[in-house]
């Protein structure tokens, strides 16, 4: 059975991932299924994430850059000022954006048949205060005249490179994730709980 991951957007100026994680498989290792769906929806590595659900990685991440794609296309739904060129660099960014997640899957406990996962998660600075910051930025463009509107996702995308350059880290924190299964062996993640490892490896974007 393939599982699905989604990728949402919560603000008009800032991408976040919400990942559904859905796989059938006979001998269950729950922390090893947790890892697979972080390393697919943060680091592009599809490769255990795909043996973990039944699917080629090709297919895996197809999926994958669909939901992206979807999620683009909320995003900007009614711009039309935003260059093709500007949304791609903005995906790609936000990509470069998840590239610094740090976790780690450091146990895991069987419950009655259902699993506790838990994530060691460090705190990236990267989202912190940034759309105060960018705002701070616009208002400075539109007071030396330099600002253009149709430039704004171009602007966003250069502060958001600056932030990722100084990207900072705080202390790990633990995360309990629960995986359930139900009587044909499909187990799945609450998209709850993937939200809120997303809120604690990214401060201020969730």
């Amino acid at each position: 059975m393939k599982g699905r991951m989604r990728r949402g957007t919560v603000s008009a100026v800032i991408l976040l991932a919400v990942c559904l994680l859905a796989g059938c498989i006979q001998r269950f290792d729950a922390a090893s299924y947790v890892k697979a769906c972080l390393d697919a929806l943060y680091m592009g590595d599809y490769e255990e994430y795909a043996r973990q659900i039944g699917t080629s990685v090709e297919e895996a991440q197809q999926d994958m850059e669909a939901q992206v794609e979807d999620s683009l296309e909320s995003a900007f739904a009614g711009d039309e000022m935003t260059s093709e060129e500007d949304k791609q660099a903005y995906r790609d960014t936000m990509l470069e954006v998840y590239r610094l997640a740090k976790y780690e899957v450091v146990g895991s406990e069987e419950d009655n048949g259902d699993y506790i996962v838990t994530v060691s998660v460090q705190p990236s600075n990267v989202f912190v205060d940034l759309e105060a910051g960018f705002t701070e930025l616009i208002q400075e463009k539109v007071s030396d005249g330099s600002f253009e509107e149709s430039r704004t996702i171009s602007y966003l995308i250069d502060y958001l490179k600056q932030r990722i350059a100084e990207n900072e880290y705080g202390e790990a924190t633990e995360i309990q994730v629960n995986v359930t299964g139900d009587e044909n062996n499909v187990y799945t993640i609450p998209e709850e709980d993937l939200t809120s490892i997303e809120g604690t490896l990214f401060p201020g974007a969730v």
